[in-house]
């Protein structure tokens, strides 16, 4: 359970820094009451990792109708999505600076979809947030690690881990990803990511040979 919460925290807080999520919520709490950005954005974050974690399971489920004497291949796609989350995440690293333009073009792009439903009341906003954030996460590199992760782990520790990466990263964009930005280079985050990546996809391979 403690393996779950330490690897769904910091594998989505480092995930989700800079990534579009954060900027639509940055760009939105510019606009609107940072509490209604917040509900809608973390909102939308926790369902998807709800789903995202109930995705894992089921393939952990199908894996265990399998033979008992056939490889864990719930743990083996584990891995494989870490290991390749990684190595992009390292790779893409090495351009930190304009794929973090590119994300932030993204998320101005979305932001403004939104239109007038922006000054609008603040229960259609909320639901106009959570909306967008939900078509914008869903087949993401976090929704995707977090399948990986619930494959291997405990469900109850990845969704609470999962959960508060969540909530601080959407805190941090929407009190002061601005100004945040301005001390923290994008390339440490993108490199300490893609080693997270790396060390709980190590883990999991360690796992298999010790079942």
């Amino acid at each position: 359970f403690r393996e779950g919460v330490v690897s769904g925290f910091l594998l989505i807080l480092f995930s989700e820094l800079g990534d579009k999520t954060f900027f639509i919520a940055l760009l939105l709490a510019l606009r609107k009451s940072q509490g209604l950005v917040f509900a809608g954005t973390f909102g939308a974050l926790a369902v998807m990792t709800v789903i995202s974690v109930a995705l894992g399971q089921v393939l952990h489920q199908l894996d265990e109708l399998l033979p008992a004497n056939s490889l864990p291949l719930d743990d083996i796609f584990a891995a494989a999505l870490l290991v390749f989350f990684g190595v992009k995440t390292l790779l893409d690293a090495q351009d930190a600076d304009e794929s973090a333009a590119g994300e932030r073009d993204e998320a101005e792009k979305e932001v403004g979809s939104l239109g007038n439903g922006v000054s609008g009341e603040a229960l259609g906003f909320v639901l106009s947030t959570f909306a967008l954030v939900f078509a914008a996460e869903w087949g993401d590199k976090s929704f995707l690690a977090t399948i990986a992760l619930a494959a291997a782990s405990s469900p109850a520790g990845v969704v609470l881990g999962a959960v508060g990466g969540h909530g601080v990263a959407t805190g941090i964009a929407v009190l002061g990803g601005s100004y945040l930005s301005r001390f923290v280079s994008e390339k440490a985050v993108q490199y300490l990511g893609g080693t997270l990546f790396l060390v709980f996809a190590a883990a999991t391979v360690v796992d298999i040979f010790a079942k």
